[in-house]
């Protein structure tokens, strides 16, 4: 199973508020997205891209691998509204960008700081995933395109 399959598996699992019941995104109809709580700690994708930028920004300075999930991230770049729908397309490619560069920081900071050939401690389905231990390669210039397919791929689940 490709990893960017497994992690949209992963993104369906992720769960949220219908109704006041935790179920996984599956379970949702097109018309359950308008009354859904999708329980992430964003209000917009603006946020979301604020977040991002941070997050990236924490990571490049640290010698440790920021925490972060990966799965929620992604939720909200799919289903997250716009403040001003126009907007949207920009926001979302501003998030897709930040997450890109997020992760060019984290290979760096696992080349800087541990060896190649042995996973470090404290990684997560992130690291897992993205990273695909051992790394050998420069995933900057074709990660963005696989992210761009699979937010698509979770925003056509719905329709």
């Amino acid at each position: 199973m490709d990893v960017y399959e497994t992690l949209y598996q992963f993104c369906l699992e992720y769960e949220v508020l219908l109704d006041d019941k935790k179920v996984p995104l599956w379970k949702l109809k097109k018309e359950d997205l308008d009354s859904v709580d999708l329980d992430l700690p964003w209000n917009s994708i603006r946020d979301l891209a604020i977040y991002l930028y941070e997050l990236k920004k924490k990571q490049q300075n640290s010698k440790e691998l920021v925490k972060c999930d990966i799965v929620e991230i992604l939720v909200g770049i799919a289903l997250l509204k716009a403040e001003e729908d126009y907007m949207r397309h920009v926001h979302e490619d501003t998030c897709l960008r930040y997450l890109s560069e997020l992760i060019t920081a984290r290979i760096n900071c696992i080349a800087k700081y541990y060896y190649m050939m042995k996973k470090p401690h404290n990684t997560d389905i992130f690291d897992e995933i993205i990273l695909k231990f051992p790394q050998k390669k420069d995933l900057r210039a074709s990660n963005i395109n696989d992210l761009r397919l699979l937010i698509d791929r979770i925003r056509g689940y719905f329709e």
